[in-house]
């Protein structure tokens, strides 16, 4: 990419209000089973879940369920979870097998889907000899270490739909990053209520008052296609969350350890261990007029050789893509990427069945780490939203995010009105998913 690309800057939005149906509407629940979740590509695990052949993970969305699974050193198959006999589930959660195996009455497969066992096969007398018996594929794609799965045979290849989202991360080389930890909890809103609260940043003032030490307060966002992007206003650093540049009463040396160590208590992600050690180290060393961009250069030279040192590679990215690439991404429908050199914050939000106020929402981070140096992890269910579970930013969101979903419901309320500049990604986001649904599109105000 280059400043002359069209698509550099994304798109701004107009003023529009949003309808509240497909926050609040059951019907409208329901119908997204078969106009978004039967449609569209979704990531359904890391390829690190099921790093080796026949390791499974199974991925339910709605009252589907999708086996993923390795079926050879390179390979990656998805099949519709149903016993082809009478139905029954054959995988739940992760695990390893040989063939995939019917518990009920014995029916196998092997892991390319093809049947290997029907028990008592000659009580149908040659009846299901005409049958393809093998369980029903499921499209699968993969980028940046995640597997996609679509359940439309006759859907687009991931790379269409992805549109221009791998040329702005494709540089960050997420698949060579690992799970540093993963919780999730059940929260009771719409699934797009909390997914809409990671895709803006106007509401981070007034919910989160400790980002504006570091940080100007106000963020940016433009559509990206069906894709989304969030930037902040006044710093550098593209990715890095550091907020260089931006704070009067500290001498420029002082802010990215300042901004680091905030990370490391509030958000438990957007930093490392690296980056801290080597804020620490310029502000120690530095001179106090040393100016913001000499600092930010300086910041990522020492941590990149800190990280050499114990085997940990950077990725070699153009300084001007970092300043570029935003702070956020919103994958469409349901996923959320925040960016960062050796590290990223992931979010993705699923309906919780049918009921429009509950939803699923996983968040977790990933890191570079030397060959084998990367911790065990597992997903965590932390239901309780206290000090222990969940950092301050996390809970300063659970705490407001109810009480949209309730005041969505209220008849005085007409309309959404988002701040068409701040939360372009929110009327970005629900204008593809009215595409989606057979709906109007949002209406634009004059």
């Amino acid at each position: 990419m280059n400043a002359q690309n069209p698509r550099l800057a994304g798109v701004k939005e107009a003023a529009a209000s949003l309808s509240v149906e497909p926050y609040i509407s059951e019907s409208y629940a329901r119908e997204e089973k078969d106009k978004l979740w039967l449609k569209v590509w979704q990531i359904a695990c890391r390829e690190e879940e099921i790093p080796n052949v026949g390791d499974y993970y199974t991925y339910d969305i709605l009252d589907q369920s999708i086996i993923v699974a390795r079926s050879g050193p390179e390979e990656i198959v998805a099949y519709h979870n149903a016993c082809r006999h009478r139905g029954k589930r054959l995988t739940a959660g992760c695990g390893r097998a040989q063939h995939l195996h019917c518990s009920y009455h014995g029916w196998q497969w092997n892991l390319k889907g093809e049947s290997t066992l029907v028990t008592n096969r000659e009580h149908w007398d040659g009846a299901l000899d005409g049958l393809d018996l093998s369980l029903r594929g499921v499209k699968v794609g993969r980028w940046a270490g995640f597997v996609f799965i679509n359940p439309d045979p006759e859907c687009e290849p991931l790379e269409a739909f992805l549109q221009t989202v791998p040329e702005w991360l494709d540089p960050f080389e997420m698949q060579k990053m690992r799970y540093k930890w993963r919780q999730w909890l059940t929260y009771p809103a719409n699934w797009k209520v909390v997914l809409e609260a990671f895709i803006e940043g106007y509401h981070a003032p007034a919910t989160h008052p400790q980002t504006q030490r570091y940080g100007t307060g106000v963020t940016s966002s433009t559509s990206e296609g069906l894709h989304g992007r969030m930037v902040t206003v006044g710093t550098e650093g593209g990715g890095m969350g550091t907020a260089v540049g931006v704070v009067d009463s500290l001498a420029p040396r002082d802010v990215p350890l300042g901004a680091l160590r905030m990370a490391e208590k509030t958000v438990w992600a957007n930093y490392t261990d690296t980056l801290i050690a080597a804020a620490e180290r310029i502000s120690r060393e530095m001179p106090e007029d040393a100016g913001s961009a000499e600092v930010g250069a300086r910041l990522m030279e020492v941590a990149c050789q800190i990280d050499a040192d114990r085997g940990v590679v950077w990725p070699n990215i153009d300084p001007m893509h970092l300043a570029q690439v935003g702070i956020n991404w919103h994958v469409f429908p349901n996923i959320v990427l925040l960016p960062g050199i050796t590290f990223a914050l992931c979010f993705r939000i699923r309906p919780d069945g049918f009921n429009p106020d509950s939803c699923i929402t996983e968040i977790f981070t990933l890191e570079r780490y030397p060959e084998g140096g990367e911790p065990q992890t597992e997903w965590v269910h932390a239901q309780e939203i206290n000090e222990e579970n969940w950092p301050l930013l996390l809970r300063q969101d659970f705490r407001m995010l109810a009480g949209v979903q309730a005041g969505m419901k209220s008849v005085a309320l007409e309309g959404l009105l988002p701040n068409p500049d701040q939360e372009a990604n929110v009327i970005n986001f629900q204008r593809n998913l009215a595409d989606y649904m057979g709906r109007c599109v949002p209406e634009l105000l004059d």
